[in-house]
């Protein structure tokens, strides 16, 4: 009688709240999680991982100037400058590797695998969502930019956290499943016997 053939290994998700099927994590038997810390740090792979890096820190600055003037520890002129400064500097960051993603990278990494289609669509469903968000929280940093630096908003305040927070959840778990599906892919492309003559992905 001929053995059962043995069923492929299923790979977890690197965070509980993924929406990735865990058949599009077949790349993960050859780059896990655990080895993304060791990339080459002049790789694509690492690279993303920088980017990524660098927009939850940009995220988390303005969570935080939020928290500090809503506790009080930040005065209303203080508050509305770092914002709209750290806002201005942060979403057009955000929007750039969107764009460069939409245009270039996803695409490209569609071809290099097509098992991941799937996945790629659920990304690019999320850059919508974002910029649904994200223009919300524009409308509110207008509203921001026309108030005065001695007339203090708090419900303008209130309003723009609730929209952070709410932006701030979706773009933590964009990235975490971007990463989780793009950065084998790129580290397996960045090894150094494989041709790269293509457009560079990031």
């Amino acid at each position: 009688m001929t053995a059962p053939s043995a069923a492929a290994p299923a790979f977890a998700p690197s965070h509980p709240d993924s929406r990735l099927a865990a058949d599009w994590l077949f790349l993960h038997a050859q780059v896990p999680p655990a080895k993304w810390p060791a990339l080459p740090s002049f790789g694509a792979a690492a690279s993303w991982l920088g980017m990524h890096a660098s927009l939850r820190k940009g995220q988390g600055e303005l969570e935080q100037l939020s928290r500090d003037y809503l506790a009080q520890r930040l005065d209303w002129r203080d508050y509305r400058q770092r914002l709209l400064q750290v806002a201005a500097l942060h979403y057009s960051h955000l929007h750039g590797h969107h764009r460069n993603e939409d245009v270039h990278a996803f695409p490209r990494l569609r071809q290099l695998q097509p098992r991941l289609a799937r996945g790629f669509e659920l990304l690019d469903a999320d850059h919508g969502h974002i910029e649904q968000q994200i223009r919300r929280i524009q409308d509110l940093l207008a509203d921001l930019r026309q108030r005065p630096d001695n007339a203090p908003d708090a419900a303008l305040a209130a309003r723009l956290d609730d929209a952070l927070r709410d932006g701030s959840r979706w773009l933590y778990l964009h990235l975490m499943d971007e990463e989780d599906l793009v950065i084998p892919v790129l580290a397996l492309e960045s090894e150094p016997w494989r041709a790269n003559t293509a457009s560079p992905l990031i």
